[in-house]
Parts: structure tokens; C-alpha cells; sequence
């Protein structure tokens, strides 16, 4: 509930002080028989509303408090801690569009007060209004720094714009290597337009490498308001302009002075597609690059090996455990299962195969799969299809996140999918599966032999 009941005393009778001090004693159901003394006697009395309210709701009973508060709100006596304090029922209740309405009055009565705007925040975070939330958030944290509660729903919403890889993204060498190789021999004089700023390390790669101008579009608000700042700072403004919205929103002419020669993107996933490439690839063919544009990466692929080892058994499935048979529980077990295989032992039982292969030069990607025969190089069980990806960033440069390759630890985790039970194979047999996408997503499933 935000806080404590507080009214000027002089507009408080002797009955009002009482039980005022009732409520603050926890001394509940003496509170409510003063407040319906005092509501008997004028039954729109905005303190007394206001104060059976809050003792329904310390008691548990929100829509008993309702009808109270609202009619503490209704007079033009009513406290900005009312409003609020109407907020919190109204949250508790799942009516949210009134209760964000009830904090933003609370906020107009008393703007030096942090827990309308905490509350608002969090209002806003659970409405997927990310721009609002953090703005209510910090707007708390700028009159109280200190005021804990809004420290922690900061950080929540800022996890789900930002997620922990990000940053283990931005300290991948491996991948920053290969991006900047590809951008140095591609953009010296040339127009850049890259999809997904985030904090700008690739379209600042690209400024400093010559490009004559970097368009670089960030879907996210937030984002794209400190990726403008990052790129100031680090003395690329005159070159790079963020444009904060999805590519497919950007108008050239509007947004953007004239269609680009170079598309850079990283929007890839461990699955590479979930993060919409395919859509925004095509609309960026169609109206956002020129005819011979050059992309980076030029190609994406999902590559995959047949695997094997106990460790890896022990993730995807349950047999005889402490002398228990739980394997009928299998039938829960999820289809794919998302994990960085690097330190995990496992046993790769044939080479690795592409499983699919987008030429990101194409303007269009229609959803499809085909058969794999993935030849078994090893004896032992078999639990699945072990998925990474591969990039091409230009003809000399490649970029892939293999468990177990060169340099490891990439930010990108690996996928396993899962066979519906564990297979025994036998070195020189051959296993098919069908690799197949919707443009969303990859899926790898075992055909009958």
C-alpha cells in the first residue's frame, strides 16, 4: 500500500485520531468500527473512506476495499496518498488501466513522492510498456536515489530489454574480430545501415573503418537514447545516426537519406532465427538497400553433429536413479533443450553437417526443410542432434559458436535436439533427421529408419 494513513490533523476529529491510531497499532477491527461510526454520520467522510479501505486491504479483502476508496477519492478533499493507495487495490485486482490512472493523480497531488512512481513502473513493466517504466522508475529514483524497491524493478525492466549475453556479446573477441575484418574491407566511402544498434559496437566499427554514413536502427527507446550517447562520446555523431525504431518502420527519405550500399546485422539467435532475421532482411532488401548491396554476414548457417556422452544423457533424459525406474517421465522431457556445451563433456558420434543454410543475399525466404544424413563415426548412445551456428561475414571470414572449437566460450549457447529416446548407434550406420524452419524458428526431428 505505499505507505502510512496521513491527513492534516486539523481536519481530523477526536473519532479520526482514534482511529487513526487503531490502524497504526494493528489494532484493525477497532479501526473499522470508528470509521463506521464516523461513516454513519456523513457516509462520504474522505478520511473515514479512505481508512476502511486501508483496513480491508491489511486484512486481505481488496474488492471489500474498493468501494471505499473510491469514495475517498471522490471528494476534492481527497489525499494524494489516496489516489495511491487506490492504485495499489486496484493493481491487486488486475484492473490496471485504472490503477495506472490512480498513480498518475497521486503523482499530480504530490510529484516529491517516489512510491506512486515505483508503483507506477512496475504497472507499466507488467503492461510491457518498457519507455514508461523505467521513466516512472528513475523519475523515483531522482527524488529518492536510495528508495530500494525501485532500484530493484529498475534493474528488472533493464534485464528484459538488456539480457546478461548481451554483455558477454559485447566482450565476444572472437565474434568482434570477425565482424570488424569483414567491415574494414567492405565499407571504406560506402552507406551503412545496420539492424539492431544496441550499444553500438559494430556501427562505430563501421564509422571508424570509413563508412561515409552509418544508419544504425534500435527498435528499443531506452537503447537507442544511450547507444546515441555511447556514439557522441566516442566522437562518431557527425557519421552515425540512430534511429530509434525497427528497421521495417524506416522510410528512406525520412528516416534514412538514401537506401544503403552494406547491411550489418547480429540479430541472430542460438537457434539463428528467432530473433525475426528473415522478415527484416527481406524488407530491408525491398526498401532499404541498393541492388547490389553487400551484407555482413553474407550467410548464415545451422550447423550440427549427432551427440553423445553421459554428462549430456543426464540433461535431456531419466532412467534408473537410486535404484528407481523414472524413465516413463521421459514424456515430459521438452524437444530441444538450449545449453553451452562448452565444459560439458560430451561425445560428438559423426561430423558435422549443415542442417540448413540462408544466403542472406536473397530477398526472399520461404519457410521449408529437407533431409539430413548424418553418418555415425561413433559406438555409444545417441541422444540427439547438438545445433550451432555458422556465419560467413564475407568471403574470408567466418565466425561459429561449435562446442568444443577454437576459442570457445562464445555468447552464443548451443541447442540439443533431443530424440524421443536414447538411440544405440554403431560406427558406419547412418541417421536421418528432417531440418526444417518457418522463418521463426529451426527444428531437427529423427526419421524412422
Amino acid at each position: 500500500m505505499g505507505g502510512e494513513y496521513a491527513d492534516a490533523a486539523a481536519r481530523m476529529s477526536a473519532e479520526h485520531l482514534r482511529a487513526k491510531q487503531f490502524y497504526e497499532a494493528g489494532r484493525f477491527d477497532e479501526a473499522a468500527r470508528e470509521c463506521r461510526t464516523l461513516l454513519a454520520r456523513d457516509p462520504h467522510d474522505s478520511e473515514a473512506n479512505h481508512l476502511m479501505g486501508l483496513v480491508f486491504y491489511r486484512q486481505g479483502q481488496s474488492q471489500a476495499a474498493l468501494p471505499f476508496l473510491q469514495r475517498a477519492v471522490a471528494s476534492g478533499r481527497a489525499s494524494a496518498r489516496a489516489f495511491s493507495n487506490l492504485g495499489a487495490v486496484l493493481s491487486e485486482l488486475g484492473d490496471l488501466d485504472q490503477a495506472i490512472s490512480a498513480y498518475h493523480r497521486a503523482i499530480d497531488l504530490d510529484p516529491a513522492n517516489p512510491w506512486p512512481l515505483n508503483n507506477l513502473g512496475v504497472l507499466y513493466r507488467t503492461r510491457g510498456k518498457t519507455d514508461a517504466a523505467i521513466d516512472a522508475l528513475r523519475r523515483a529514483l531522482s527524488i529518492k536515489p536510495d528508495l530500494a524497491d525501485a532500484q530493484v524493478n529498475l534493474r528488472l525492466v533493464y534485464s528484459t530489454i538488456v539480457p546478461q549475453w548481451h554483455f558477454a556479446m559485447l566482450n565476444d573477441s572472437a565474434r568482434n574480430d570477425a565482424y570488424e575484418a569483414a567491415i574494414r574491407r567492405a565499407v571504406p566511402g560506402k552507406r551503412v545501415l545496420e539492424i539492431g544498434t544496441g550499444a553500438g559496437l559494430l556501427a562505430m566499427m563501421a564509422a571508424r573503418a570509413g563508412a561515409a554514413i552509418v544508419d544504425s536502427c534500435e527498435a528499443v527507446g531506452v537503447i537507442a537514447r544511450e547507444a546515441a550517447s555511447i556514439v557522441a562520446r566516442n566522437g562518431f555523431a557527425d557519421r552515425i545516426k540512430i534511429i530509434p525504431k525497427h528497421s521495417t518502420g524506416i522510410v528512406v527519405g525520412r528516416d534514412m537519406a538514401a537506401r544503403a550500399d552494406i547491411l550489418i546485422t547480429e540479430t541472430f539467435s542460438s537457434n539463428l532465427l528467432d530473433e525475426a532475421i528473415l522478415p527484416a532482411v527481406e524488407h530491408a532488401h525491398r526498401h532499404l538497400l541498393t541492388d547490389r548491396a553487400t551484407l555482413i554476414p553474407r550467410a548464415a548457417s545451422a550447423m550440427g553433429f549427432l551427440i553423445g556422452g553421459e554428462a549430456v544423457g543426464g540433461m535431456l533424459s531419466a532412467g534408473r536413479i537410486k535404484g528407481f525406474d523414472l524413465s516413463s517421465f521421459n514424456e515430459f522431457a521438452p524437444p530441444r533443450l538450449v545449453v553451452p556445451l562448452d565444459g560439458v563433456a560430451f561425445a560428438a558420434l559423426s561430423p558435422d553437417v549443415e542442417l540448413l543454410r540462408f544466403d542472406l543475399t536473397e530477398t526472399e525466404f520461404r519457410m521449408g526443410g529437407h533431409e539430413v544424413a548424418l553418418p555415425v563415426t561413433g559406438t555409444g548412445l545417441c541422444y540427439g542432434v547438438a545445433q550451432w551456428i555458422r556465419l560467413d561475414l564475407d568471403d574470408a571470414v567466418q565466425y561459429s559458436n561449435r562446442p568444443g572449437g577454437p576459442g570457445g566460450g562464445s555468447h552464443w549457447p548451443n541447442i540439443i535436439y533431443r530424440f524421443p529416446m536414447p538411440l544405440i548407434v554403431s560406427a558406419g550406420e547412418t541417421l536421418r533427421v528432417f531440418a526444417r524452419h518457418d522463418r521463426a524458428e529451426i527444428n531437427v526431428n529423427l526419421l524412422a529408419p
